[in-house]
C-alpha cells in the first residue's frame, strides 16, 4: 500500500519522511478535537475521565483532545464548562494562558492560571504554589509558611522560624536561639536542600500540578475505571452488560462483594430486585471469561462477583434496585464507590479505593474507606464513618457517633438534637461544625497546631484558649469532641 506513494528516487531520509507523514495522518484522523470559546474566569467540571496533560498556550479557545473511539462530551453553560465521559476517557487540555480557571474540590476552593496555583480552605486559609515556591497563608493574606529553593520559614504569631542554608534560626518575643555553627549550617543546608528537592517534585509547572491534583481527586475516575496496570492504560475500552432479577424473600438482607468496581443501590416501587452490570477491561473479550456474577439465595440474598482465574483484569459496574422491606447489610468493594440512596437496614459498608456516599436512609451506618471521602446525608440512626484519605462531610444525620479521618476535612452540620455524643477527628486537616445556636451541647475541642475559632456561636466556656475550648451551648448537654493536629477548629451558626 505504501509503495504507491514513495517515489523509489527517493533518499531514505525523504522516504522516512514521508511514511511518517502518512503514519501522522493516520493518528490525526483518530483523534477528536473539541474547541470551546471562553468568556471570563472559568470552571472546569470533569465527570469520569483522567488528564493526559494540561498546556498553555497562547490562545482564545479551550481545546480538548481524546481519542476519537471515546464518547467525551463537552459542554459549556455561562462561565462553566464541563468535560464527562460515560465510560473512563482521557483527555489533553489546551488552556489559553491568559484566562484565570476554577476547580471545586471537596472542601476547598481551587485558582490557577499559567503562573500558580492556589488552593482555598473554608477557614480563609489558602496554599499557594508559584515559581517553585509553596507558601501558606492566613485569611488575610499573610504568609504563615514558605518553603522554597531558600529553605523553610515559618511565622506562628509569636515566634519566627528560619531553616535554611545559614542555620535554624527561632526568634521569639522574649528571646532568640539560633543554631548558626557548622553543624547549624549542616543540619540547616540539609533541610533546605530537602524543601527545594519536595518542591520540585511537587512541580514548578501548573498545569502539571493541576494534572496530578484533578487525577488524585477521589470521586473524578477513581471506582469507575481502575487503573490496572501501565499495560493496560492505551488498550480499547471493551464493555459487557450483565442484567438478572429475582424475587426476594420476606426479611431479605441484602449483601454485595465487588473486588473491582462501583456498586449503586437505590430503591424503587416494585416487589423484585434488579441487578444491572456493566463489565468493562481494556486487555480483550476474554477477560470477561475469567469472572462470574453470582446470584446467591443464601444469607438473606447476596450478589458477588467471582474471580474464576487469578487476577482478572475487568472492573465490574453494579446498579441494584430493591424494594421496600429489604435489608441492606454488607456491601464491599475494593476498588470503587459505593452509593446508597433511600435504603434501610443494618449498613456495613466497606471499600479501599472510592468514596461512600449514604443518602436519605434509614437504621444504622457503618462507612470505611482507607483512600476516599465519607458523605452521609439526611440519616436516621446510628452512624459511624472511618477514612484514611479523605474528607468527612455529615448532615441532618442526629445518630451520628464517630467521624475519623487521618487526612481529610470533617464538615458537620446539626440542625436538630443529637442523639449521641459526637466524637471528630482528624490528624491533617479542619474542622468545621455548623449549629442550630438554640441546641443544647457541651463542646470539647483542641488543635495543637492552629486555632479554634467561634462564628457567630455564644459558647458558655471553662476551658478557652487559642487551641483550646472546653463550654456549653445554651444549657449542655450531648457532647461534640472534635480532636485535630493539623487544622483549626471552627464553630458556625446554622442560617435557615
Amino acid at each position: 500500500m505504501l509503495k504507491s506513494f514513495i517515489n523509489p528516487d527517493l533518499s531514505g531520509k525523504k522516504a522516512f519522511f514521508v511514511i511518517s507523514l502518512i503514519v501522522l495522518s493516520i493518528i490525526l484522523m483518530a483523534v477528536t478535537e473539541k474547541v470551546v470559546t471562553l468568556d471570563e474566569k472559568i470552571e472546569l467540571i470533569f465527570e469520569n475521565v483522567k488528564i493526559k496533560d494540561i498546556e498553555f498556550c497562547d490562545q482564545k479557545d479551550v481545546e480538548v483532545d481524546f481519542s476519537k473511539s471515546d464518547d467525551v462530551k463537552v459542554t459549556k453553560e455561562k462561565n462553566v464548562i464541563r468535560i464527562s465521559s460515560d465510560d473512563f476517557a482521557k483527555i489533553s487540555l489546551r488552556l489559553p494562558e491568559k484566562k484565570d480557571y476554577i476547580y471545586q474540590l471537596e472542601d476547598a476552593k481551587c485558582e490557577f492560571n499559567a503562573e500558580k496555583v492556589v488552593i482555598y480552605g473554608d477557614d480563609g486559609e489558602r496554599v499557594e504554589f508559584s515559581d517553585g515556591n509553596l507558601f501558606v497563608k492566613d485569611s488575610e493574606g499573610s504568609s504563615k509558611v514558605e518553603i522554597g529553593s531558600e529553605g523553610i520559614f515559618i511565622n506562628n504569631d509569636d515566634e519566627i522560624v528560619e531553616i535554611s542554608s545559614r542555620g535554624i534560626i527561632v526568634e521569639t518575643e522574649d528571646e532568640n536561639k539560633n543554631l548558626t555553627g557548622f553543624w547549624g549550617q549542616l543540619l540547616g543546608g540539609f533541610v533546605k536542600i530537602i524543601a527545594k528537592t519536595s518542591i520540585s517534585f511537587v512541580s514548578k509547572d501548573p498545569g502539571k500540578l493541576m494534572k496530578q491534583i484533578i487525577n488524585d481527586k477521589d470521586d473524578t475516575y477513581a471506582g469507575s475505571f481502575v487503573h490496572i496496570s501501565s499495560d493496560d492504560e492505551d488498550g480499547e475500552l471493551i464493555t459487557k452488560k450483565f442484567h438478572d432479577t429475582f424475587q426476594p424473600k420476606k426479611g431479605c438482607n441484602l449483601n454485595v462483594h465487588n473486588s473491582n468496581g462501583k456498586i449503586e443501590i437505590k430503591s424503587w416501587k416494585e416487589d423484585h430486585i434488579d441487578i444491572s452490570a456493566i463489565l468493562k477491561t481494556r486487555k480483550s473479550k476474554n477477560e470477561f471469561e475469567k469472572i462470574k456474577i453470582e446470584v446467591l439465595d443464601k444469607d438473606g440474598c447476596t450478589i458477588k462477583t467471582k474471580a474464576l482465574e487469578k487476577n482478572p483484569k475487568v472492573n465490574v459496574q453494579y446498579e441494584i434496585k430493591v424494594p421496600k422491606g429489604v435489608k441492606i447489610s454488607d456491601i464491599n468493594s475494593s476498588n470503587g464507590k459505593i452509593l446508597v440512596i433511600d435504603c434501610e437496614g443494618k449498613m456495613n459498608l466497606n471499600t479501599s479505593n472510592g468514596r461512600i456516599e449514604v443518602f436519605d436512609s434509614k437504621g444504622s451506618f457503618i462507612a470505611n474507606s482507607s483512600n476516599g471521602g465519607i458523605e452521609f446525608v439526611h440519616l436516621n440512626g446510628k452512624a459511624e464513618a472511618y477514612t484514611s484519605n479523605g474528607a468527612i462531610r455529615v448532615v441532618k444525620t442526629p445518630g451520628l457517633q464517630k467521624a475519623v479521618t487521618s487526612n481529610g476535612k470533617i464538615n458537620l452540620e446539626i440542625e436538630e438534637k443529637i442523639e449521641d455524643d459526637i466524637y471528630l477527628s482528624t490528624s491533617n486537616s479542619s474542622i468545621k461544625i455548623t449549629i442550630d445556636p438554640f441546641l443544647d451541647l457541651n463542646i470539647d475541642a483542641s488543635t495543637s497546631n492552629s486555632r479554634i475559632d467561634l462564628n457567630g456561636i455564644e459558647v458558655t466556656t471553662s476551658k478557652f484558649s487559642k487551641d483550646s475550648l472546653v463550654g456549653k451551648i445554651n444549657k449542655g448537654g450531648k457532647k461534640i469532641t472534635a480532636s485535630t493536629s493539623n487544622g483549626s477548629i471552627s464553630l458556625y451558626k446554622l442560617e435557615k
